[in-house]
């Protein structure tokens, strides 16, 4: 190249739905396109039945059902099994169905990096991403139902979820039952 070293260069141009890189590094040409994005509504239709293909071994999803619990607008997945209401105040837990000693209710979603809604900025859920979005996991179990949370998170990062951040599921902190 007339003198000019190619052992370093690198050349790019992105659009808003196609990218192209050229990468010239110690003489060899790539072409690298991004990765597209995943179907969020398809990988999230596809986590809420691989819970439901739990029933057999936990009996706290007795009544999930994947059409009724998964809400395609909002890209969430909800459910409670034997809940009641919140008998404190303060944190994330006094704003949802706290479970009964038997019960379980949990929440998953899909939601945009920037969004601040209460339920995304709870500081003792370790964060995740899907794609190009942050992922949601919180769970309350019953002090005598047996233990889901790991099982959910294996579903979720076989689905292409990735954990990020200091908190890891199954902390002291999320993994206690209830107390309420």
């Amino acid at each position: 190249m007339n003198g000019l070293s190619t052992s370093k260069l690198k050349w790019g141009v992105t659009g808003s739905a196609i990218g192209l890189f050229l990468i010239i590094e110690s003489g060899l040409i790539g072409i690298r396109t991004p990765a597209a994005e995943p179907d969020y509504l398809k990988t999230l239709k596809t986590i809420a039945g691989q819970i439901e293909d739990l029933k057999h071994e936990f009996p706290q999803l007795k009544d999930f059902s994947k059409e009724e619990h998964t809400n395609v607008e909002r890209l969430t997945i909800s459910y409670g099994y034997h809940t009641h209401k919140p008998r404190h105040r303060g944190g994330w837990t006094s704003g949802v169905p706290n479970p009964d000693d038997d019960g379980v209710w949990f929440y998953i979603d899909f939601h945009e990096r920037d969004s601040n809604a209460q339920i995304h900025t709870q500081p003792v859920v370790r964060p995740a991403v899907f794609g190009g979005k942050n992922a949601s996991f919180l769970i309350l179990e019953g002090k005598n139902s047996r233990r889901l949370e790991s099982r959910i998170w294996a579903i979720l990062e076989s689905n292409g979820v990735r954990l990020y951040g200091e908190i890891r599921p199954g902390s002291e902190v999320k993994s206690k039952p209830c107390p309420y």
